[in-house]
């Protein structure tokens, strides 16, 4: 008998926008039948990064950075390390809006050239940016620095303003950005870009500083299925079985014992308060997972569900529990986060 962890960051919002739409919801029969038979929990995770740390039972300061360079066979022990992922700001009137890679849709090609000016101008300054794939980029200093940051899919869609590093540190760092922002407002990458009509890989977030986890970390889930890097290196840290989102065919497979699946499509139209697309989104991750999961739980292949929202809410759900005929379902607007 196994249980299962099912995480879906952006599940359940924050969407305030969708007290807009008064009678508007995906159409999710299973989810929803989930959602009214469960026993719902808080948890003290409020994101997914808290979640991930809840879940694995490792120190909530825990270094994101080192965990995805993991995965994309960059990390170092030598230096210090932060995410610097590839982003466009968005001129308003008086602010810039954060659009992250989702966006943008990055070449390999465009990342190589960029990375390689930005090293060339600062290379006396005892940095230097690596790829580790596309869309995740990382800085590489030479001293320990004094900054807090906040997590990329916080500040999407917001005024970077409210977001940007504090600590002792910070007002360099803001520097360095203001500095690299006007060496790619001018590089041939963007101004092809612009040409044709696309956004503009116009500066940096800087995030996920935290500290280095033991090279082993002792969990009890047996496996994890994701295609996220942060997750990735958590179980490559815990000796765990990990692979991708499986290719869904009539059925689903999944391996002896207890496991997670992560379902990460949700973070980015939450994150941006985009209601029609989460909304798609939804209906494409139901029909895509949920009958195959109802099933195995149904059938007993699974003894329990855990479902996490990533807001701070866990729904938790056996095969009896989907016995309960009293509890009608109910609109998933009505379950959305307003925060």
């Amino acid at each position: 008998m196994n249980k299962l962890a099912l995480v879906i960051p952006g599940l359940l919002g924050p969407l305030p926008e969708l007290e807009q739409y008064k009678n508007f919801s995906p159409t999710c029969a299973v989810l929803q039948k989930w959602l009214a038979c469960a026993q719902t929990v808080e948890t003290h995770s409020k994101n997914y990064y808290q979640l991930l740390a809840e879940l694995f039972g490792i120190n909530q300061n825990y270094s994101i950075t080192k965990l995805s360079a993991l995965v994309d066979d960059c990390a170092s022990s030598q230096g210090h390390w932060l995410r610097a992922d590839p982003v466009h700001f968005k001129a308003d009137i008086d602010h810039a809006i954060l659009l992250d890679c989702n966006r943008l849709a990055i070449g390999e090609d465009e990342a190589q050239a960029l990375v390689e000016s930005f090293n060339n101008h600062f290379c006396d300054d005892g940095i230097e940016l690596v790829i580790g794939h596309r869309n995740r980029w990382y800085l590489l200093f030479n001293k320990q620095i004094d900054v807090q940051t906040t997590f990329l899919q916080n500040a999407v869609g917001r005024n970077v303003n409210h977001f940007l590093p504090t600590g002792s540190d910070a007002l360099n760092w803001r520097r360095l950005l203001n500095e690299t922002q006007m060496l790619f407002h001018t590089h041939d990458v963007n101004l092809q870009r612009e040409s044709k009509g696309q956004m503009t890989i116009n500066s940096l977030w800087l995030w996920g500083e935290g500290e280095a986890l033991r090279s082993e970390s002792a969990t009890s889930w047996n496996w994890l299925m994701s295609d996220d890097a942060t997750a990735n290196g958590l179980a490559l840290c815990s000796g765990i079985k990990h692979m991708p989102l499986a290719q869904l065919n009539d059925e689903l497979l999944l391996p002896e014992g207890d496991g997670v699946i992560i379902l990460d499509q949700l973070i980015g139209p939450a994150s941006y308060g985009d209601v029609h697309a989460w909304a798609d989104a939804v209906e494409v991750m139901c029909q895509q997972w949920f009958g195959k999961l109802h099933h195995l739980l149904k059938t007993r292949q699974i003894h329990s569900v855990e479902l996490y929202s990533a807001d701070g809410r866990l729904f938790k759900l056996t095969a009896a529990s989907l016995l309960k005929f009293w509890c009608s379902k109910k609109p998933l607007a009505n379950y959305v986060s307003k925060q």
